[in-house]
C-alpha cells in the first residue's frame, strides 16, 4: 500500500512558486553579454599621428584571448599585438606605425564565457587601403558545433544518470536492484564524465577561435581554459562517483542519503558554466537554475527508469502490481517536477532577457522558444499519462494500460531527450545579439557588377552591386518570398562578413530600407579574398532565415 506525504511536495511547490514570484519582482537590469561601448581611436578615424595604444571599452570586464589580437597593415600582412585587461577596458599596445590604413582584429571573452570579436579600422596620415594579403593563415573561423555537441551529450548523460539514481532510491525503492538499471547509471555517468572532460579543451579552443583539430596542441588552448569548466568536471566526477559507490552498497538509509547527495551535487555542476554566474541577482539565478536542473533530472531519469521497468516487466523480472505502484508514484513526482521545472525556467528566462518582446530577437531567445515548445509537447504527453492511463493502472486495468503507457513514455522520453540536447546548445549561445564595433559609412566606387543569389527559406536573397577591389562596397539586397512577392521582414535584415581564409571578422554592414523587399547596404571589405556574407532575416516572430553569399574581392 502506498503512503503519500503531502508536506514534502507542498514545500517543494511553495519553494518553486516563491522563486518565481521573487524573479518577477522589480530588479536592476542585468547585462551579462559584453557589448563594446567605445573605442579610442574611433572606428574609421583618420589620425595625424600614429597612436601608441588602442583602448576598447566594454559594459563589463572582459578577458583578452591570448594571441588573437592582430594588426593588419596596408601591405596586407599582420602581426600579433599584446592586449591587457584593465577593468572594463582592454588596452592594446601598438608598434611604431608608418602612414597607411590599419585594421585591428580583436577577440575577448565575456563574463558569461562567450567569445566576442570584431575589427577596428583607422588610418594614419594619407593611408591607402590594404593590398591582397599573403595566404599564410593557419586558423579557421569559429565553429560552435563541437562545443554544442559536447554540451548536449554532457547534459543528456548527466541528467539521465542523476535522475536514474533518484528513481532507483526514491521512486522504485521496493524493487530489488537489477543489473540493467545499474548499467544505465554506469553508461550515462561515464558519458557525463567523459564529455565534461572533453568540454575543457573543446571550450577553450572555441574561445580562442581555433579549429577542433588543434585539440592535440595543448599549448594552443591551455591559456583559454576556463576555471568553471574544470570545477564542473570535478563536481561531476566526484558527485557521480559518490552516488554510484553508495548505490552499489548494501541497501540502507545512509546509502540512500549518500546516493541522493552525490546525484544532487553532480546535477548542480552545470551551474558553474551556465548563465547563472553572469546574470543577477546571482542568488536567484543560482537557486532557479538548481531547481530547474534537479527537476529536469528527476523527469528525464524517471522516464529512463520507467523504460527499464517496462523491459523488466516484459521479461517477467517485475510483477504487474509492483510496476503499477512505481508508475503511480512517479506520476506524483512528475507533477511536482513539472511545476518546479516551469518555475525555475521562467525565473531564469526573465532574469536573462527581462524584455519578453525581445526574446525572439536573438539566437538564444529563439532556441529558448523552441525548447518551451518541446517542453509543452512533453508535458501534454505526461498529462495524458497522468490523468488517463495512471488511474487505470491504479485500478483493475493495469495489465491493459501498461502497454499503452509504455508507448507514450517512449515518445515522451524522446521529446525530453531533444529538450536536453537543446539545453546543451542554449548554454553556448549569448543571450543577446552580438554588437561589434560600428563600421564607418564611407562611399565606394566600383565598376564591376555582381549578382549573388541564395535560398532564403523557399524564397531568395539577391545581392547586387559593383565591386572594385578592397574597401567600402555599396550593394543592394532584394528579398523575395516563397510566393515570388517582395518579402518584408519584421525588422531590417543584418549582414555580416567574414574572411575564413584569414580568420578575419565579422564585419557588420550598415543596412537601410530602400523599398518593398529592398535594402541598401554599405560594408567595408578591407582584404582581398572570398568573403562569406551572412544575411539574416526575421520573417516572423518565430521564423528566422540565414542566407550565405560568397563574394570574391580582388
Amino acid at each position: 500500500m502506498m503512503r503519500r506525504r503531502t508536506s514534502a511536495p507542498g514545500r517543494a511547490i511553495l519553494l518553486a512558486l516563491a522563486a518565481l514570484l521573487i524573479a518577477l519582482a522589480p530588479a536592476a537590469p542585468a547585462s551579462a553579454h559584453a557589448v563594446l561601448l567605445a573605442t579610442d581611436p574611433e572606428d574609421g578615424a583618420v589620425l595625424d599621428t600614429a597612436p601608441e595604444t588602442v583602448t576598447l571599452t566594454f559594459n563589463e570586464a572582459v578577458q583578452p584571448v591570448g594571441d588573437a589580437t592582430r594588426l593588419v597593415d596596408a601591405a596586407g600582412t599582420d602581426q600579433t599585438v599584446p592586449a591587457t585587461a584593465s577593468g572594463t577596458a582592454v588596452l592594446i599596445d601598438l608598434p611604431d606605425l608608418d602612414d597607411g590604413a590599419y585594421y585591428l582584429n580583436w577577440r575577448v571573452i565575456s563574463a558569461d564565457a562567450h567569445p566576442i570579436s570584431g575589427v577596428l579600422s583607422f588610418t594614419v596620415g594619407a593611408g591607402t587601403a590594404p593590398a591582397a594579403p599573403p595566404d599564410t593563415a593557419d586558423t579557421e573561423p569559429d565553429r560552435p558545433w563541437p562545443v554544442q555537441t559536447v554540451n548536449a551529450l554532457f547534459y543528456l548523460g548527466l541528467l539521465v544518470c542523476c535522475g536514474s539514481i533518484c528513481f532507483r532510491v526514491a521512486i522504485a525503492r521496493e524493487l530489488a536492484p537489477t543489473r540493467p538499471r545499474h548499467r544505465l547509471v554506469r553508461a550515462t555517468g561515464t558519458l557525463a564524465i567523459l564529455t565534461a572532460a572533453l568540454a575543457v579543451p573543446v571550450g577553450a579552443l572555441d574561445l580562442a577561435g581555433l579549429p577542433p583539430g588543434r585539440i592535440l596542441d595543448p599549448g594552443a588552448w591551455t591559456p583559454t581554459v576556463q576555471p568553471g569548466a574544470l570545477l564542473t568536471l570535478t563536481a561531476t566526477a566526484a558527485g557521480l562517483g559518490l552516488a554510484y559507490a553508495a548505490l552499489t552498497r548494501r541497501r540502507g538509509r545512509s546509502s540512500d542519503v549518500l546516493a541522493l547527495t552525490g546525484a544532487a551535487a553532480a546535477a548542480a555542476a552545470p551551474i558553474l558554466i551556465g548563465h547563472s554566474m553572469a546574470f543577477g541577482p546571482r542568488w536567484l539565478m543560482v537557486a532557479a537554475d538548481a531547481v530547474h536542473l534537479a527537476a529536469a533530472a528527476v523527469w528525464a531519469g524517471g522516464l529512463a527508469g520507467l523504460l527499464v521497468l517496462f523491459r523488466n516487466l516484459a521479461r517477467e523480472r517485475v510483477g504487474t502490481d509492483d510496476a503499477a505502484v512505481v508508475v503511480a508514484r512517479f506520476s506524483t513526482w512528475a507533477g511536482i517536477t513539472v511545476a518546479a521545472l516551469g518555475a525555475g525556467g521562467v525565473a531564469m528566462a526573465w532574469a536573462i532577457h527581462r524584455d519578453w518582446d525581445g526574446v525572439a530577437a536573438s539566437d538564444h531567445g529563439r532556441a529558448l522558444l523552441v525548447k518551451v515548445a518541446l517542453v509543452a509537447l512533453a508535458m501534454s504527453l505526461a498529462a495524458w499519462n497522468r490523468f488517463r492511463l495512471v488511474p487505470l493502472i491504479r485500478g483493475t486495468g493495469a495489465a491493459a494500460a501498461l502497454p499503452r503507457l509504455r508507448r507514450l513514455v517512449r515518445a515522451e522520453a524522446a521529446v525530453v531527450a531533444g529538450v536536453i540536447a537543446l539545453t546543451g546548445v542554449l548554454v553556448n549561445l549569448p543571450p543577446g545579439g552580438d554588437e561589434p564595433a560600428p563600421t564607418p559609412e564611407t562611399p565606394a566606387a566600383a565598376p564591376a557588377a555582381i549578382a549573388l543569389r541564395a535560398d532564403l527559406g523557399g524564397g531568395e536573397a539577391l545581392l547586387e552591386g559593383t565591386v572594385d577591389g578592397t574597401g567600402a562596397q555599396s550593394l543592394m539586397l532584394t528579398l523575395t518570398g516563397a510566393d515570388g512577392l517582395p518579402l518584408e521582414p519584421l525588422e531590417v535584415p543584418s549582414i555580416s562578413a567574414t574572411l575564413p581564409e584569414r580568420d578575419f571578422g565579422p564585419l557588420d554592414a550598415q543596412v537601410h530600407h530602400f523599398g518593398p523587399g529592398e535594402y541598401h547596404c554599405v560594408i567595408d571589405l578591407p582584404l582581398a579574398g572570398t568573403w562569406e556574407l551572412a544575411v539574416q532575416v526575421r520573417a516572423s516572430a518565430f521564423e528566422s532565415h540565414t542566407a550565405v553569399l560568397d563574394l570574391t574581392v580582388q
